[in-house]
């Protein structure tokens, strides 16, 4: 069982408490002296020597958890929540030890990185769905250290046109914004424009009466969403290049893209190529990159909207690529491209300064799929499904938004949502790239 975890008389003690409570002093002492372990002294104050901790000889470790039932080596891991909330004194709850683990926003503490190593080696031992965990976590630990050296942030304005359609589709609005963006200077002269997007609450999920609504975006709820910048376009195939050519974080990067063009947006990646992209910039500019939640995502797509697309109540060619042989509520038809198209193309933004949330491609975003909005978070952080030990998926479908150029209408509204698992590769899935206000 220790296997599981990081190995001292504290835990040692918990795990006979909590999981063997027939066993005795006898047994403690052919654990300590049965020659799989050796003894390590921690540092304590002043540099003097602090509580003795074990590690197991050289390959031990793997071996037992290879034989260890899994249901034993799951229960030993949840258990240790309760050593990590009580021994170690956590101020605050299991909840937010998770979150440690499993949210790329916050923060291992350093006295935990221990049990975030030895947890992430030993549910990707255990194989299965629960190997997905473990290369979450292990990816948030292995990040790469940015330090405190920041290439210079110079935030500028730019004008962009924003429209409003009638039920028929027809412009009726007019409007110029300004918008606040910063600027990543990328290699081989490529440029990335972040957005800023303001923090505000905003109703999640469809409205009773929103047509072809489904039943997965209920119920509507209040989430409230920190200010955070986003990628004034999708990814490009230029940007995806010039990223790509970087160091390797955790995985290979292998040439994207059906549809080629420099300033066509990159797809056909899978959800861990749109996360490895993300290391990589932030390895490259210092600043930690990463894909949206879904909450931050419609968020910054409805842009203070509360119609079924940003613009208004329908959609036509005109205004996005996507389907046009297919038509939303009182809209009409128009053509179907049949490919991606330069990003920006249409010159028309929503309120908050982005370009192509509706249509061209799906974009990756952080969350599993849920059935519904039933206990979703309300702070905008990425609804990740640390519960599910149970369950013997290997994959867990992750979220998509947005529609793309092969989509019916309906399902390039601002509250559709689509999910595929991360591994999936398409010509109609591509992402764009998010910071938080606090990593700049």
């Amino acid at each position: 069982m220790m296997a599981a975890v990081p190995v001292s008389l504290p835990v040692i003690r918990l795990i006979q408490q909590k999981l063997l409570p027939d066993s005795n002093a006898v047994h403690l002492a052919e654990v300590l002296m049965g020659g799989l372990l050796k003894p390590t002294a921690a540092e304590g104050k002043d540099g003097e020597t602090g509580e003795v901790n074990y590690e197991f000889y050289q390959g031990v470790r793997q071996e037992l958890i290879t034989i260890t039932p899994k249901s034993k080596t799951v229960d030993v891991i949840l258990c240790l929540s309760e050593f990590v909330n009580r021994e170690l004194r956590l101020r605050q709850s299991v909840r937010k030890f998770e979150a440690m683990l499993l949210d790329p926003d916050v923060e291992i503490e350093p006295e935990y990185l221990p049990f975030a190593q030895i947890t992430a080696q030993t549910l990707q031992l255990l194989g299965g769905k629960y190997a997905e965990m473990g290369q979450q976590i292990q990816q948030k630990i292995s990040q790469p250290e940015l330090g405190n050296i920041q290439q210079p942030l110079r935030l500028q304005v730019f004008e962009c046109k924003t429209v409003t359609v009638n039920q028929l589709g027809e412009i009726i609005k007019e409007d110029i914004k300004l918008v606040q963006y910063f600027t990543e200077n990328l290699p081989n002269n490529i440029r990335l424009e972040m957005v800023v997007i303001p923090g505000g609450t905003f109703l999640m999920g469809s409205p009773r009466g929103e047509p072809e609504r489904y039943n997965n975006e209920n119920p509507q709820h209040e989430v409230t969403v920190p200010p955070f910048f986003m990628g004034k376009y999708p990814v490009t195939q230029a940007q995806w290049r010039a990223v790509a050519e970087e160091e390797q974080v955790n995985r290979e990067l292998n040439p994207a893209s059906h549809f080629k063009g420099d300033d066509l947006p990159v797809e056909s990646i899978s959800w861990y190529d749109a996360v490895e992209f993300c290391d990589r910039l932030s390895k490259l500019t210092r600043r930690h990159y990463r894909l949206p939640s879904e909450a931050e995502w419609e968020y910054a797509c409805r842009g203070g909207t509360t119609t079924p697309f940003n613009f208004g109540e329908t959609i036509t060619p005109q205004l996005a690529n996507y389907n046009g042989n297919n038509t939303y509520g009182s809209g009409s038809k128009g053509g179907y491209r049949k490919k991606t198209t330069p990003v920006g193309s249409f010159e028309l933004a929503n309120a908050f300064g982005l370009y192509d949330m509706h249509g061209n491609v799906w974009e990756w975003c952080q969350d599993h799929w849920h059935k519904d909005y039933h206990n979703a978070p309300s702070n905008g952080s990425a609804w990740l499904k640390k519960e599910s030990f149970d369950n013997n998926n290997n994959s867990f479908p992750r979220m998509l938004r947005g529609g793309s150029w092969s989509s019916k209408p309906m399902n390039c509204r601002s509250v559709y949502r689509n999910h595929h698992v991360p591994d999936d590769r398409f010509n109609y899935n591509g992402f764009r790239v998010v910071v938080s206000f606090a990593r700049i």
